[in-house]
C-alpha cells in the first residue's frame, strides 16, 4: 500500500514515510494520528486536521523538507491529542488557531523537531492552555484597541473546505473543527462520544508508548498533563455550561450530576438563545466580594456571546439578603450592564432560598449559577424546583445533597 501511495501520490508517500519517522521518535502521537487517511485539499496552504483526517496541500508537501514535515505532523498530533478541534466554542476561528498553535509549538521545539519558518512560537506562554491563552491575546487585543474577529471578508466558496477551516491564515499545521460526515461541526451527543472516544485513544495511545518502550518524546511527558488541566479549566467549563444552556439543542431539564469535564456536556433546557441567566452568590464567610466580582467578570465576557435577556443577582447567607437601596431580594442588570457585587456579609449557609425565591417570582431561568464555598446541604425538595440547569461552582467543597435528590453541575473555581 505504501509503495502504491509513493508511486501515484508522490507527496502522500512522502507524508507516510514522515509518520513512520514519528512512530520512532514518538510512539503515542504517531498512533493518534497513524488511522487518520492524508486528504488533499485547496482549503489550506500548508496542512491542517480535523481530528478524522490529515489534509494538505500538495505545493507545501513538495516543497517542505522532510525534517520539518515530521515537525508539521507532530504539531498535527498534539493538536489531536489536546482536542483543539473538539474545544473552540464561539472563539474566532483564527484566534483559536494562534492560541492552540502558541499551545504546541514549544513542545515541537522541545522535542527537537523542526517547523517550516515563521511558526508562531513565544516562551511567555509556556505551561498554558490554548484558552488561556486566547483570554490573554483577547486582554492584549483590547489594549490596543484591535479585533481578533479578521476583516469581514467573504471565504472563497471550495466546496472541498471542511467546517471549521479559518479564512487568511497560513500556520505550519492548523486546527480545523470536527465536522460530522456531511461537513457540519459536531454537537450535542455527537461532540461528548468524540471526547469520549479521544480519551480513550489518548490512554491506548500511553499504553502502546509503554509497550514499544522506544521513542523519546512521551505522551506522559507534560502533554498528557497538558490536557488534563485544559479539560478542567473552570472558566472554559462554566462558559460551555452557558453556551449549552443558551444554545440550540433542547434536552433533558435535569440529567444526572456530573462533573463538567467528564466529557458529557450539560444539556440546555430552554433550547433557545434569551431568557434569564440567574446567579446566587453565597454570602457566608468564606466567600469574599472581590472572589465573587471576579467570577461575575468571567461570566460577563461569556455574556457577550450568549446574550441572555437579563441577568438577576441573588445573595443569601441563611436568608435572602436584601438590596439596602432598592429593598428588593434580588439585582437586575440587563444585557448591556456589567454585573457588580454588592458588599458581602458573612453569615450562615443555606442553600435553597434562592430556589424558593425563583419559583416565588415566577422566572423562568435558561440557567442558574450559585457561586458558594459548598460548605453545606441542599435540603429536600429543592430539586424539584430546579427544572432549569444549574451549576454549582464552588470554591471549597462540592455541595452535599439529599440521597437521590443529587442535581446540576459541579465545577471547583479556583481564583487568584
Amino acid at each position: 500500500m505504501t509503495d502504491y501511495f509513493s508511486i501515484r501520490d508522490p507527496e502522500v508517500g512522502r507524508l507516510i514515510k514522515q509518520r513512520s519517522r514519528l512512530g520512532s521518535r514518538a510512539s503515542g502521537y504517531a498512533s493518534l494520528i497513524f488511522g487518520l487517511p492524508f486528504v488533499e485539499t485547496e482549503a489550506t496552504d500548508t496542512m491542517a486536521t480535523d481530528g478524522k483526517n490529515i489534509f494538505f496541500n500538495s505545493t507545501f508537501v513538495r516543497n517542505t523538507p522532510d525534517h520539518e514535515l515530521l515537525g508539521v505532523l507532530l504539531h498535527e498530533a498534539l493538536h489531536v491529542s489536546l482536542g483543539h478541534h473538539l474545544r473552540r466554542g464561539n472563539t474566532d476561528p483564527k484566534l483559536w488557531n494562534v492560541a492552540c498553535d502558541f499551545a504546541i509549538n514549544l513542545i515541537v521545539k522541545d522535542s527537537k523537531m523542526n517547523l517550516p519558518d515563521g511558526a508562531l512560537l513565544d516562551e511567555q506562554y509556556r505551561g498554558m492552555t490554548a484558552d488561556q491563552i486566547v483570554r490573554a491575546l483577547s486582554k492584549d487585543k483590547d489594549k490596543e484597541g484591535e479585533s481578533e474577529k479578521g476583516n469581514g471578508e467573504e471565504g472563497d466558496g471550495d466546496n472541498d473546505k471542511p467546517s471549521g477551516a479559518p479564512e487568511n491564515f497560513e500556520p505550519a499545521g492548523e486546527i480545523w473543527d470536527a465536522a460530522d460526515d456531511d461537513g457540519d461541526p459536531l454537537g450535542g451527543k455527537e461532540k461528548a462520544d468524540a471526547e469520549e472516544e479521544l480519551k480513550r485513544d489518548i490512554i491506548v495511545a500511553d499504553v502502546v508508548e509503554k509497550a514499544t518502550g522506544a521513542g523519546t518524546i512521551t505522551i506522559d511527558g507534560g502533554v498528557l498533563d497538558q490536557a488534563k488541566s485544559a479539560s478542567v479549566d473552570w472558566v472554559e467549563a462554566l462558559a460551555d455550561f452557558l453556551d449549552q444552556a443558551f444554545g440550540s439543542e433542547p434536552t433533558f431539564a435535569k440529567p444526572a450530576r456530573r462533573h463538567l469535564w467528564t466529557g458529557n456536556y450539560f444539556p440546555s433546557y430552554q433550547g433557545v438563545g434569551g431568557g434569564d441567566l440567574v446567579i446566587a452568590i453565597d454570602t457566608s464567610g468564606s466567600v469574599s466580594r472581590d472572589e465573587a466580582q471576579q467570577f461575575a467578570d468571567e461570566i460577563d465576557a461569556i455574556r457577550e456571546n450568549i446574550q441572555p435577556d437579563r441577568t438577576v443577582v441573588i445573595y443569601c447567607d441563611t436568608a435572602i439578603q436584601r438590596n439596602a437601596e432598592t429593598g428588593e431580594q434580588f439585582d437586575e442588570f440587563d444585557s448591556f450592564e456589567d454585573i457588580v457585587v454588592r458588599n458581602i456579609n458573612g453569615g450562615g449557609t443555606r442553600f435553597d432560598p434562592p430556589f424558593s425565591l425563583v419559583e416565588q417570582e415566577g422566572f423562568e431561568p435558561s440557567a442558574f449559577i450559585y457561586f458558594t464555598d459548598g460548605y453545606c446541604r441542599v435540603r429536600e425538595g429543592t430539586a424539584d424546583k430546579a427544572t432549569y440547569p444549574v451549576l454549582w461552582a464552588t470554591t471549597g467543597v462540592e455541595p452535599t445533597f439529599t440521597e437521590g435528590e443529587e442535581f446540576g453541575e459541579i465545577v471547583e473555581v479556583s481564583l487568584n
